[in-house]
């Protein structure tokens, strides 16, 4: 079954937390999206991000963004032709070498401590890059997703259109086994301490849609 989640919560979208069977469809128009309420502070010094995708577009969509007062990027993830990751400001990515409309799993974690950067798809992991040595992200900010912050001011580039599903945030670098167990479906209870899917608790605009899960299968 699926349904609108604006028709449950009203127009000004109550915050609820997400059950775990359920993932948002996020349609791409302008004003849908996701605000997050982040388990505990977004003072990072590592993290790993992890989320199942289903893409409908193959331009550059925004899966994550943590905005603050003084800086837009303080943490984006987005996908498309290529993964990108804004870390403070500053900008890598990771490019791709295959495209599918299928569920995909993805995995990106970054450490503060050698600015060594990562991302894995379906557990396999790719050339690591480099950003931001010795850095933490800001608190203090907004974080949404399926939008970023150029599209909350009204500028609509790199909206998400797809289905988005397991978006979980910690703050660590997770092991190899544990990266390859969550794309096996094999460590569904693995919850993030930052976004733990089923139990942060989330708003939302518009008319983003809730349908079964159909990620791990």
């Amino acid at each position: 079954p699926s349904f609108p989640l604006s028709w449950i919560l009203g127009r000004a979208a109550d915050i609820f937390l997400l059950p775990p069977f359920w993932l948002h469809r996020i349609l791409g128009w302008p004003r849908y999206y996701v605000t997050v309420r982040p388990l505990r502070a977004m003072v990072l010094q590592s993290f790993t991000v992890c989320f199942w995708i289903q893409i409908q577009n193959r331009g550059s969509q925004t899966v994550l963004s943590y905005s603050t007062p003084e800086r837009d990027n303080e943490l984006v993830v987005t996908v498309g032709s290529d993964v990108g990751l804004w870390v403070g400001g500053h900008f890598i990515n990771f490019f791709l070498h295959h495209r599918s409309e299928e569920w995909l799993h993805y995995c990106v974690s970054w450490t503060s401590h050698s600015g060594t950067a990562d991302l894995w798809i379906n557990g396999a992991v790719g050339r690591e890059k480099s950003i931001q040595k010795g850095y933490a992200t800001q608190a203090g900010g907004t974080l949404v997703l399926g939008k970023d912050r150029d599209n909350l001011l009204g500028i609509f580039s790199n909206r998400f259109i797809g289905w988005m599903s397991h978006v979980n945030l910690w703050n660590k670098v997770l092991s190899h086994a544990d990266i390859r167990a969550l794309a096996l479906c094999k460590h569904n209870e693995l919850r993030g301490d930052v976004i733990g899917w089923g139990e942060t608790p989330m708003s939302v605009s518009g008319g983003v849609v809730l349908e079964t899960d159909s990620s791990c299968h």
